[in-house]
């Protein structure tokens, strides 16, 4: 089956759903990832003193544990998913983002957040794996590429913003209020995902969890030179990224003494980059 453009479909199964609602489910679900990452930023400071943190860079482990969770979870979800389908492993993995959510809110220790903020992690990497995994299913060609384009702008453009977002919850409430927002969106993001996203892997081409097929699948992808070139020169691009967001907060507020006007120069320095690789 074809469209318009002579692109071909490789599913028509995420219908009724059509193109424009289907491109803002995907971007909503991708943007729960660096959401979850940079809204943080602004309060780290004030978690470190609530929780009487000594130690000037143990609040970056919010970041990092966040981070490990993401990156374990991937090796997880993606096999998972090829044998139970999409549907259910999102939902799961949104789920698991909800709980951790509240916990966090909760936390009655930093140690306590940290496995929160773990476990987010970890929900969030069904919500990055599936989705490009979703687009693969339903569409080929120039729509598919149409699809992750525009998914990938909301994708890119919300660590431009959403230190922002999080030092206007700061400015109204405490650190906790931002794990509030993100426990709503997640939520919200859930209920549409629930309602409106079908399954969109056929039980024909479901793939078998066996140690050797798993196994032997990870060993195809790394044998490949072209996969691995590009993951390697991937890899190097986000290491340089997540140095800059891991470190951006106590550069502008500690050395070049910012305070609150700090998510406006994060995201200058973000949109500016941007415009550099265009």
């Amino acid at each position: 089956m074809t469209d318009m453009n002579g692109a071909a479909w490789i599913s028509s199964t995420h219908r009724p759903m059509g193109f424009p609602e289907f491109v803002i489910v995907i971007a909503s679900i991708m943007a729960l990832n660096p959401l979850a990452m940079d809204m943080m930023l602004p309060a780290l400071p004030n978690i470190g003193s609530a929780f009487h943190i000594v130690l000037a860079n143990r609040p970056q482990e919010i970041l990092s544990t966040f981070l490990i969770g993401f990156g374990v979870g991937q090796f997880v979800m993606g096999p998972m998913s090829d044998r139970f389908g999409r549907r259910p492993v999102l939902l799961g993995g949104m789920t698991v983002y909800f709980v951790a959510s509240v916990l966090a809110i909760s936390a009655p220790s930093f140690e306590t957040l940290l496995l929160a903020r773990a476990l987010q992690g970890l929900g969030t990497s069904a919500t990055r794996v599936i989705a490009t995994s979703i687009v693969r299913d339903c569409y080929a060609g120039r729509r598919m590429a149409s699809v992750m384009s525009l998914a990938m702008m909301v994708f890119i453009a919300v660590p431009v913003v959403a230190p922002s977002f999080g030092q206007a919850v700061m400015l109204l409430t405490q650190w906790r209020g931002i794990f509030i927002v993100l426990m709503l969106y997640g939520v919200l993001t859930l209920i549409w995902s629930a309602l409106r996203m079908p399954e969109t892997l056929p039980m024909s081409e479901r793939k078998s969890l066996a140690v050797r097929d798993v196994l032997g699948a990870f060993r195809q992808t790394v044998t490949n030179r072209q996969t691995i070139g590009y993951a390697l020169a991937a890899g190097a691009v986000q290491a340089s990224l997540y140095g800059f967001v891991f470190s951006s907060e106590q550069v502008f507020t500690e050395i070049y003494k910012l305070g609150n006007y700090f998510p406006l120069d994060h995201g200058c320095c973000c949109a500016s980059s941007l415009l550099t690789h265009r």
